[in-house]
């Protein structure tokens, strides 16, 4: 039974609009699953519609779909009893798409959910946690948001027959946190794309004209701006080096506003307003492989994290990496990065310093950031999903049933 076929419904609402690094897992892992000959059948669920993998490409027209359909899943919390309605017509679209599915398998069919709350499903169900900072600290997070997870929680981990964690560090705040038996826990590597990778300057010269930015003169962060990416703490941190040097190597930060106060107070204004800090928003996947590329450093000094892919594009582009010792980033980062504690801004300059003033540091550090990279392969997190899967399949007997009552919207 272990090599026989399976289907596979991929939930996968992240792949819509403005890709995090959730979404990149999700599109990667679709790919190789379409090409993987263990697969027989493979649905991708995004923004309420169910898509073959040729379909992919098609995602953008989704998008669409998708805020329609959140915005229709918001109006109907007005109305007494829609969300239950709206999970059992869920759960039944669910059911049918596994029972089209079986016909082709043998009856062997895993639903898995890549960001972690599960639609309703009879069948197997297997989902991903990425981090647990909302239980962490529920500040770093719209209080909408954490109400919103844990109302759907308990029947998401009612319904997984196994739980796939990104580091071993994920794993352990599961069990912790969560009260999972590490024996329904897989712990399973994203990889990094192969579009992250070392340019050279000509190639790159592009984007930094497009930016108005100097070959090796600038220090990189790359993330949405909330909270818990420490942002404000990171500017602290450059606004200390002299002004000389930041002037030649300002502050760049690529990533689109996400909630809360960040960079709002009158040191960030000033900053912008002498060039040493420059927010340059979402960016695209080209352009980001180039910032990477081409940048004196990359900063990812986050103060709680799952896993830290940043971390990692950075290295595989050749960029010297300062990272947070703590939560999984230091996990993820190895020995290949200079690593602070996050909440030490003073540990943060001198990380800086030291890299802008180091050259040989700086080089050891790219040198040992690819190989470190190199490691973390979208092939290897595809065969660790389809075992975790086919534990899931040989345990069916035993899967519990999920509460029709809980809506898989998005708030």
């Amino acid at each position: 039974m272990s090599d026989m076929p399976i289907g596979v419904l991929l939930g996968a609402d992240s792949l819509l609009g403005v890709r995090s690094g959730i979404g990149r897992q999700a599109l990667e892992v679709a790919r190789r699953l379409h090409q993987t000959p263990q697969i027989a059948a493979l649905r991708v669920l995004a923004g309420g519609r169910s898509l073959a993998a040729e379909q992919l490409d098609t995602l953008d027209a989704a998008t669409a779909h998708a805020a329609t359909n959140g915005m229709v899943s918001r109006l109907a919390g007005f109305i007494p009893g829609a969300a239950a309605v709206r999970a059992r017509w869920r759960r039944r679209q669910m059911n049918e798409l596994a029972a089209t599915m079986a016909q082709q398998t043998g009856g062997r069919v895993v639903y898995h959910e890549v960001n972690l709350i599960a639609r309703p499903f009879d069948g197997v169900t297997v989902v991903t946690v990425h981090d647990l900072s909302w239980r962490a600290n529920p500040q770093w997070h719209a209080p909408e948001r954490n109400a919103w997870i844990e109302r759907r929680l308990p029947a998401t981990l009612a319904q997984a027959t196994r739980v796939v964690c990104v580091s071993a560090f994920t794993a352990a705040e599961v069990q912790r946190r969560l009260g999972i038996d590490g024996a329904r826990i897989d712990v399973v590597r994203p990889g990094v794309s192969a579009m992250f990778r070392p340019l050279t300057r000509d190639a790159a010269a592009p984007v930094m004209a497009r930016f108005a930015l100097t070959d090796r003169g600038y220090l990189l962060a790359v993330s949405t701006r909330e909270p818990r990416k420490n942002f404000d703490r990171l500017l602290a941190a450059h606004a200390s080096l002299p002004m000389p040097m930041r002037q030649r190597i300002p502050l760049v930060i690529a990533g689109g506003p996400g909630w809360g106060e960040v960079l709002a107070g009158p040191d960030a204004e000033r900053a912008r307003r002498d060039g040493t800090l420059r927010l340059v928003g979402h960016v695209t996947d080209a352009e980001l492989v180039a910032l990477y590329a081409r940048c004196a450093a990359s900063a990812y000094v986050s103060l709680y994290e799952g896993f830290g892919l940043p971390v990692l594009e950075a290295m595989a582009c050749g960029a010297p990496v300062i990272a947070s010792r703590t939560t999984a980033v230091g996990e993820t980062a190895g020995d290949a990065a200079l690593l602070v504690d996050p909440e030490d801004t003073a540990g943060i300059a001198d990380a800086i310093n030291q890299l802008l003033n180091d050259p040989a540091l700086a080089a050891a550090l790219a040198g040992r950031g690819v190989l470190r990279a190199a490691g973390f392969d979208w092939d290897a997190m595809t065969e660790g999903l389809i075992a975790s899967w086919r534990q899931a399949l040989n345990r069916s007997d035993q899967q519990p049933e999920c509460d029709a009552q809980q809506d898989p919207e998005q708030p």
